[in-house]
């Protein structure tokens, strides 16, 4: 293991620790965030679908989809869309 792979990891263990610490700290806050992110990203992916319905493109609707384009917004769902035309 290199000596960044090792700081990669450390990074995203903190960052992980950070997200439950909150969450534990802090439930029906973090829960109500989560349930907007949700809704916020499926109304995105709602949209894409729509919109893409005339191109033929379809993103899949699922939990993963809606909380990506929820949490990260438009370049969530900009990255969605490149990596499903990427990918196809």
């Amino acid at each position: 293991m290199t000596q960044q792979q090792l700081l990669i990891g450390i990074g995203l263990f903190l960052a992980g620790v950070y997200v439950v610490s909150q969450f534990v700290r802090y439930p029906g806050q973090m829960f109500w965030k989560l349930a907007k992110s949700a809704v916020l990203g499926c109304l995105f992916v709602l949209a894409v679908n729509w919109i893409g319905g005339y191109f033929q493109f379809h993103l899949p609707f699922n939990p993963i989809t809606a909380l990506t384009a929820g949490f990260l917004g438009i370049p969530g769902v900009a990255a969605l869309v490149v990596l499903k035309a990427w990918f196809i």
